[in-house]
């Protein structure tokens, strides 16, 4: 069978969203006398689901609701980026033609979510959720349009826990979702339909697929649809024999919370001479080797609005200019840190594009690594501080508590 022929064949089968439960009768995305006037419309990526979840509640204080639909990270690009006025729409999707259905959340203050009801002539998105950068999904950021960086965000490959692999080769990858295994030479990954993947608008597959080199549009696996899914399908191999042939994707915030059940690979690249995981234990969440480049799948969240002089609407601006200043607000740091991502300020390089060469971080910076640490392991070797005078010459700054070097 061929790659492409296997891939229609296993999305018409088990493509399935986030959110297939139907709405109540009657439950409204907008609705003002349940509290729900002033809604920020939000699409993209389905990974970023427990972040924002998390968010809805900053954005409740500011008088807003979330209402979040996911279809992958290039959806949430084209929402905003796309010429085609259409594309800016977000509309119910209800089960057809052997797909699931894929309703809009409401998401709560709580993080919780409900399915609601959109607009039947749909509503406009105010943000486009994206792990990747435009160019990743085909698109450019031309005048009048904004992308609003939020934290790293480490993407993964992992398997059952029951299983006995313990990391992957960025050429072991390349025979598994390239090749379908090669023949039986990605040993122990060689059946396909136990591959756990999305599809080319899933900004997961987009960042694993440069690190692996195989084009996100060229992957064999089954398409599982969305984040959630693929965690889900996961976590069903509990049979050695089904646990060893299993591979998935999926970013840390989702699988961090999984330990018990799902194991992160340390992964190779191409031309490195170690494997990493992104912790520097198994065990630890200290992104350790993300936040030195030692591991390399990793990117920032990207918040796409349109703008006005730079400027993005108010109800995008509750959300996206959260993540501007050098020094977020605490609230949201620790939203941050205890999803399993990495404020910028803990991180000793960037890129600017995806999965491109790493740049250190300027000197001069605003640093949280004391903070980071404190509140991701639960210990910090740092000095506390409550203002700049209780810190010492060589670490001047306090900063959330602690004292660092700028």
């Amino acid at each position: 069978m061929s790659r492409q022929l296997f891939l229609t064949l296993t999305t018409l089968a088990t493509g399935a969203f986030a959110q297939t439960v139907m709405p109540t009768a009657g439950y409204n995305c907008k609705d003002a006398a349940d509290g729900r006037a002033n809604v920020i419309y939000v699409a993209g990526s389905s990974a970023i689901r427990p972040f924002l979840g998390v968010v809805a509640g900053l954005v409740k204080a500011d008088g807003y609701t979330l209402v979040y639909q996911s279809q992958g990270s290039c959806t949430g690009v084209a929402a905003i980026l796309d010429p085609d006025a259409t594309k800016h729409l977000i509309k119910d999707i209800p089960a057809a033609a052997g797909k699931a259905a894929n309703y809009a959340l409401v998401l709560n203050a709580d993080g919780t979510g409900k399915e609601c009801f959109l607009d039947p002539a749909g509503n406009t998105v105010d943000v486009g959720a994206s792990d990747v950068f435009a160019d990743s999904c085909g698109y450019t950021l031309g005048a009048g349009f904004s992308d609003f960086e939020g934290p790293v965000q480490p993407m993964t490959m992992v398997v059952s826990a029951v299983s006995t692999q313990q990391s992957i080769s960025a050429e072991a990858a390349y025979m598994v979702f390239g090749m379908g295994g090669n023949e039986g030479k990605a040993t122990p990954w060689t059946d396909p339909t136990y591959y756990f993947v999305r599809n080319a608008s899933s900004g997961t597959q987009q960042m694993v697929a440069r690190a692996v080199k195989v084009p996100a549009d060229k992957w064999w696996g089954k398409d599982r649809g969305g984040s959630g899914a693929v965690r889900t399908g996961m976590k069903t191999l509990l049979d050695q024999a089904g646990a060893e042939k299993g591979i998935g994707i999926l970013s840390t915030d989702v699988v961090d919370d999984e330990r018990g059940n799902l194991r992160v690979l340390a992964f190779k690249p191409f031309g490195g001479l170690c494997a990493y995981l992104p912790d520097s234990t198994a065990t630890s969440f200290d992104k350790r080797n993300v936040r030195d480049g030692h591991y390399p799948i990793w990117g920032p969240v990207h918040f796409f609005a349109q703008t006005s002089s730079g400027v993005p609407s108010a109800a995008a601006s509750s959300l996206v200019t959260r993540f501007a200043a050098p020094k977020l607000d605490q609230t949201l740091m620790d939203a941050i840190i205890k999803k399993h991502l990495v404020p910028k300020c803990a991180m000793a390089v960037k890129r600017s594009a995806e999965i491109g060469p790493f740049q250190k971080r300027v000197a001069t910076d605003f640093r949280c690594d004391c903070y980071f640490e404190k509140v991701a392991t639960g210990a910090s070797s740092c000095a506390t501080c409550t203002t700049a005078t209780d810190c010492p010459s060589d670490a001047p700054a306090c900063n959330y508590g602690y004292c660092e070097a700028h």
